[in-house]
């Protein structure tokens, strides 16, 4: 094994090269005029086997030298966007530098975004602003730290120039760091040029660096296993996303990745008052992809990206797929929600007092957050049914009556609460503080930036710097299920 610094100069590059030259267009990035480091994500370095120095990185994130291997591209595909195919997407704002692999032979895609116009920008810009960085920045590590997977963020830079969105704001690029980029509407573009050939070795490019076991299976069976073990890892991860409250807000199939992970970060939210159709996207006037929905449109991304695989599968391999969605969803979010309410055994009845449980939720404004670190709490049956904080309701009544019985059910009841702290967080990144964050860096503040980000990594426990306001409800109605736009 080479020596860190040698890894560090040396272990770039870039395998998605060797796909046809249509599949993306060499770009070299439009580099930021005096950029200045916001933050480094020093954590994630090291797990890539990085040692870079500060300078190096402020190179790399301002597009101003990239160190050898690199090899800056802008990728092509397809998608739909709320529902319509649009024929004409791609990186276009971003560009893939290169790979680099970690001590467990594990690849990683580099990707620098807000790094100016591609062949595929259509009429935009091509830059970021500082904004949208830290949100992306942040909600990377949030989810990450909940065990939830996702893209990272390597570094942010931000300079003096400015960028025109809502109003003028500070320009700013980062790294981002995934399994992948190969996204759904990559394998949609294809299937739409009917290129069976091309299709093929994207899917195989897949296998070998995100799915490797596949490549022992026969190439008869090999495709239609890579789109079921898509469809159930999707499953999962949106299932993970609804029991903590996640939000996306625009799970386009452009901006579903093949590899699972949450990716491109928009006007995401993380849950306050439970509201089950709640939308954090205030472009989505239809509320296509409020939180209510989230499971049935990863369904229905995975129907297309099933439908784009008939290039190589038959109908039955395609429903195979979809139906291993189904049903991987709904026994990992059951799993899930019943270790919120700190519950191990399988009971028939769960699925019931789950679903009540949302309803009731949703009816009484509770906060999503500290509902379950409240219900850790109940260590008697008294304690439980004299729940003050609760609405004074029949129906609530009912509800921890039954609560109570089902956990004299469990094998070591008295463990019922430890398993409710270990899978609630005390630390929420909620969009208000999100928001204080930005507002603070935009004046050149960056220390409320990284108290957060270092409460991010231990969410379960609180951090000492942070201000105890942020372990509580929010305490204003304008602090909650504030909604942005696209441009976030």
């Amino acid at each position: 094994m080479p020596n860190s610094k040698l890894r560090a100069m040396s272990n770039f590059f870039n395998r998605y090269t060797q796909l046809p030259n249509h599949f993306f267009s060499k770009v070299q990035p439009e580099s930021l005029a005096n950029p200045t480091l916001v933050h480094r994500n020093l954590s994630l370095e090291e797990s890539l086997g990085l040692t870079l120095s500060a300078q190096t990185v402020l190179e790399m994130v301002s597009g101003q030298n990239l160190p050898a291997g690199c090899d800056p591209l802008a990728q092509k595909y397809t998608g739909h966007q709320f529902g319509y195919y649009n024929p004409d997407l791609g990186d276009g704002r971003g560009l893939l530098l290169g790979q680099c692999e970690d001590d467990q032979q594990q690849i990683w895609d580099l990707h620098l975004k807000g790094s100016g116009q591609t062949p595929y920008s259509r009429r935009g810009d091509g830059r970021a602003v500082l904004r949208s960085a830290i949100r992306e920045y942040l909600g990377g590590e949030a989810l990450h730290a909940l065990g939830i997977p996702s893209s990272r963020c390597l570094a942010v830079c931000h300079s003096q120039e400015t960028v025109w969105r809502e109003q003028m704001e500070p320009r700013a690029s980062y790294i981002r760091v995934a399994k992948t980029h190969v996204r759904f509407g990559h394998f949609e573009w294809l299937a739409q040029q009917q290129d069976v050939a091309g299709f093929k070795l994207l899917a195989d490019y897949v296998i070998e660096t995100i799915y490797p076991a596949l490549k022992q299976i026969d190439e008869s069976d090999r495709y239609g296993e890579l789109l079921s073990v898509i469809c159930q890892k999707t499953a999962e991860l949106i299932a993970s996303w609804q029991s903590v409250g996640f939000c996306h807000g625009v799970l386009n199939t452009d901006n579903m990745s093949i590899a699972a992970e949450t990716f491109d970060f928009g006007p995401y939210a993380f849950m306050d008052d439970f509201k089950i159709h709640h939308i954090c996207n205030h472009s989505d006037t239809e509320g296509r992809y409020a939180y209510s929905q989230q499971p049935s449109i990863g369904l229905w991304n995975c129907q297309v990206l099933a439908a784009s695989f008939g290039l190589v599968l038959n109908q039955e391999q395609q429903e195979h797929a979809v139906n291993e969605y189904v049903e991987t969803y709904n026994r990992s979010y059951l799993e899930k929600m019943r270790a919120k309410i700190g519950l191990q055994e399988n009971f028939e009845e769960d699925r019931k007092m789950v679903a009540d449980l949302l309803i009731l939720m949703d009816q009484s404004d509770l906060d999503f957050q500290h509902f379950f670190l409240r219900l850790a709490d109940f260590e008697t049956e008294q304690a439980c049914l004299d729940a003050q904080w609760l609405p004074d309701s029949k129906y609530w009544r009912i509800w921890l009556e039954r609560y109570y019985i089902r956990r004299t059910l469990e094998l070591n009841p008295q463990q019922c609460n430890e398993l409710i702290l270990k899978n609630t967080p005390k630390f929420v990144l909620r969009n208000y503080i999100n928001q204080e964050i930005i507002e603070a860096a935009e004046q050149g503040d960056f220390t409320l930036l990284e108290t957060c980000f270092e409460a991010i990594q231990n969410p379960m426990s609180k951090h000492p710097s942070l201000p105890e306001r942020y372990y509580q409800p929010p305490q204003s109605a304008s602090q909650k299920g504030i909604a942005l736009s696209c441009s976030s």
